[in-house]
């Protein structure tokens, strides 16, 4: 997946119909993100720049983004300059990879300043810089180079801003077909063009003119994107693979938004997982040793009967026996360890002792073993939230290990009210819905679902709890459910899940227990091979 010059012009085409758009927010998803929630035609949406080494590219979005993260020194300085700014001009020089946004806002005394945003989108140097239009310095810079790296250009706080390196290659839309070298590498004869590009004009070229290809390429509106996620703005056929055909705004975000998703999510999960993963390997340390404790503690009634025993000798004052041999209860004979420096009354004391020390022993390591068991079924379970979660979701199971103690909240306030997050699909008639963390499932199950809907949960598994709006679904409908809560499940990589359901007003919380932790009575049991087709559409709410 290649973002070249051309691709960008299509997208800087694409931009410009929406001009001006005037900048509501800005927020910083993750460490290559900036997320601009702007009003193009009237409409709100977001302004995607992703400066990620792979999936750079800038494209407006019909996906939603968090802004729930701290914002960087960097977002801070957007903000300061360009909130409630006007986008009123995209320049794109020789088909090159930046396009400068030129943005006109108020300043602090409500001055208007011109701003210059450089958006450039060269792989791992992509780089998003801030610049004051008047001046022509830089105020700041997501990347910053200094002359030591980069001596041609620098790109500090202060310093002249520079463009990157013009290169001289030849307009493929204003050449003819005779000025072209073909025996040498047209990247590095035209400009905007990629490797992918050539490959695929090379191959045309055996049944069409260059003319026709520029043409083409020239009055084209949108991206086709192949099977492999390869992409360009006319078909890749030099693949020979299937391909969509998306306009430029859906098709970054099919081919985008998933990829950087993955950023966004490490981003808020890398230091909870590795917590989440250092409690699981505590309490299955800790498990192994309450239980090892436990098994010693299996002599008690031995220490008790000994002590008895002993008793029946209490008159004898004799020390410095090792060992004495007794007849037990049974009618057999029971060799009874001594302290030789005690007589045997203070032995049946000491074993007394050791009997009552080790009966309540034994009490405390019970509650143990309940609490440690607790805490490792609820530590794996968001383990297993984690795997399937969303930027959203991950936010959320960060908000509740706050919410419990287990995190430290930071000094910077969290979202307040923030919408708890759940997940929809239609199946004919009927709306299922479904949740996939605790915060989810229990809002979902006590808040949200009506108490005649039907719950559904993969019985014997962490997962999602699921609702759907009747009290008597279909068998088409019941499949779906059942299909889905057992997907969204520990079992979804299973074959005959069992899946538990019943009315909601039949799910009680477990009392004392951590939210998405419920009993339930009046259920049926159904049995389903998970498997989440293409045809079910998730929509989140």
């Amino acid at each position: 997946m290649a973002l070249d010059g051309i691709i960008l012009s299509k997208v800087k085409e694409d931009l410009d119909k929406s001009l001006p758009i005037k900048i509501n927010k800005i927020n910083g998803t993750s460490d290559t993100e900036v997320i601009f929630n702007v009003l193009a035609n009237k409409n709100r949406t977001s302004l995607v720049i992703s400066l990620h080494s792979v999936y750079n590219h800038i494209a407006l979005s019909n996906e939603s983004y968090s802004d729930y993260e701290e914002p960087s020194t960097f977002i801070m300085v957007l903000r300061k300059h360009l909130l409630n700014g006007i986008i009123t001009n995209i320049i794109q020089n020789d088909y090159d990879r930046y396009l400068l946004l030129e943005i006109r806002a108020l300043n602090e005394l409500y001055d208007e300043k011109e701003y210059i945003l450089s958006v450039e989108l060269m792989g791992k140097y992509a780089n998003l810089i801030l610049v004051d239009k008047e001046t022509n310095k830089i105020i700041d810079a997501l990347k910053k180079i200094p002359p030591f790296q980069n001596t041609k250009r620098t790109i500090l706080q202060g310093a002249v801003f520079t463009l990157p390196e013009k290169q001289n290659k030849l307009d493929p839309f204003n050449v003819s077909e005779n000025e072209i070298n073909f025996d040498e590498s047209l990247v590095k004869q035209l400009q905007g063009f990629s490797k992918q590009l050539e490959l695929e004009l090379r191959q045309r070229l055996e049944t069409q003119s260059y003319k026709e290809i520029i043409e083409e390429i020239k009055e084209s509106d949108s991206l086709y994107i192949s099977s492999n996620n390869e992409y360009h703005v006319i078909p890749l056929t030099y693949l020979n693979l299937e391909y969509q055909k998306k306009d430029i705004k859906e098709g970054f975000d099919t081919l985008y938004y998933k990829s950087n998703e993955v950023e966004r999510i490490k981003k808020v999960t890398e230091d909870i997982f590795k917590f989440i993963k250092r409690q699981i390997k505590h309490y299955d340390n800790k498990l192994v040793k309450l239980r090892q404790s436990l098994e010693d503690g299996k002599t008690l009634n031995e220490d008790r009967e000994n002590g008895e025993l002993l008793y029946t000798y209490s008159n004898l004052e004799k020390k410095g026996l090792k060992e004495i041999s007794i007849e037990d209860y049974y009618g057999e004979t029971r060799v009874i360890k001594l302290d030789p420096k005690l007589t045997i009354k203070a032995n049946a004391n000491k074993y007394y002792n050791t009997y009552s020390k080790k009966r309540k022993g034994k009490v405390y390591i019970e509650e143990q073993i309940e609490i440690a068991s607790r805490e490792l079924e609820y530590f794996t379970a968001l383990k297993e939230q984690l795997d399937i979660a969303s930027y959203n979701d991950a936010l959320e199971i960060k908000d509740e290990l706050i919410r419990y103690g287990y995190l430290k909240k930071k000094t910077s306030k969290l979202k307040k009210n923030k919408k708890i997050s759940l997940y929809q699909v239609k199946v004919g008639d009927n709306t299922i819905t479904f949740g996939k963390n605790n915060t989810q499932n229990d809002y979902l199950t006590f808040t949200f679902a009506k108490s005649n809907n039907m719950w559904f949960h993969a019985l014997d598994y962490h997962g999602a709890h699921l609702v759907v709006d009747t009290d008597k679904p279909s068998e088409e409908v019941l499949r779906a459910c059942a299909n889905l809560a057992a997907y969204f499940s520990k079992g979804r990589y299973s074959s005959s899940v069992p899946v538990s359901y019943c009315l909601v007003k039949d799910v009680k919380k477990v009392k004392g227990a951590k939210a998405g932790f419920v009993t339930m009575r009046n259920y049926k049991t159904i049995y389903i091979d998970p498997e989440l087709s293409s045809d079910i559409k998730i929509k989140a709410i």
